[in-house]
């Protein structure tokens, strides 16, 4: 039929007017979608292909050979799960090849601005908000956005274990703090577990943050917010350190003589009070 030998970009095309430019209830922000007409313009490779015929592999490649940073990738893999959600609707695909298409590199970006105080207060105000909550339990665990796919949560004892990038980052033990603990559980009993799609999540904080009068921050912000957190509070240095899965470097004591129990990190963690 017509419909199923339609291009990737005539999709792309009817999928942009579709959620960007006929649903007048809501107004995108400029940056959400020149970041949507980069990723189409990062898919180059497909956009003469016929939409229907376009398996995993095909969506998989485009994301490993792309030679941008992985903010760029993971912009690609949500314009993907977008335009095959879109595509489902009206039947344009057999199934969503997109489900499984991952980024297979490490995220390359350590930088980042923490949220403020003020910023803080405002997610706060705006804690009965699903991805609101989320960003809370970034901004109070400090673990990498990858990490929160695979991580174990231990509600019985009150610790995140697990981690991602380094062998000093790797199965760290960081205690539940208080304040997030109503989260953790919600998400937990809600969803199963505490993050599914890395790209989506990053698209849906964008859009949360600027719905709250918030300017942009990406997941990697929360690590620092965590990090600028247990500065603020007189975290001990070296727990701090432990909870981030920073390495200790050519401080052997520490490195090799460092010991601290789940309830030590927990005292160190709970000096952290939530801003008024």
């Amino acid at each position: 039929t017509q419909e199923k030998s339609k291009t990737f970009k005539e999709v792309y095309e009817e999928f942009y007017h579709w959620k960007f430019e006929t649903d007048q209830s809501r107004e995108y922000a400029k940056s959400t979608l020149d970041s949507t007409k980069t990723a189409f313009k990062n898919s180059a490779s497909l956009h003469d292909k016929t939409f229907a015929d376009l398996r995993h592999q095909d969506l998989q490649d485009v994301v490993d050979n792309c030679p941008l940073k992985h903010a760029s990738k993971e912009l690609i893999v949500s314009l993907f799960h977008q335009m095959y959600g879109y595509a489902e609707i009206y039947e344009l695909c057999e199934k969503d090849y997109s489900a499984h298409v991952k980024i297979n590199t490490e995220d390359d970006d350590e930088h980042g601005v923490p949220f403020t105080d003020d910023e803080l207060n405002i997610l706060w105000a705006h804690k009965d908000n699903d991805i609101v909550a989320f960003i809370l339990i970034m901004c109070y665990s400090g673990f990498r956005i990858q990490a929160y796919k695979t991580i174990e949560v231990n509600l019985k004892e009150n610790y995140f274990k697990g981690g991602v990038k380094t062998r000093s980052s790797k199965d760290r033990i960081v205690p539940i703090h208080s304040a997030i603990r109503p989260f953790v559980y919600k998400r937990l009993k809600k969803y199963g577990c505490l993050l599914g799609r890395v790209a989506t999540l990053r698209e849906d904080m964008y859009i949360s943050l600027e719905a709250i009068g918030i300017p942009k921050h990406t997941p990697h912000d929360c690590r620092h917010t965590f990090s600028r957190l247990c500065e603020k509070f007189k975290v001990e240095d070296n727990d701090r350190k432990r909870m981030l899965g920073h390495s200790f470097g050519s401080d052997i004591t520490n490195r090799i003589y460092g010991h601290r129990t789940l309830e030590d990190l927990r005292v160190e963690i709970e000096k952290i009070k939530i801003c008024d």
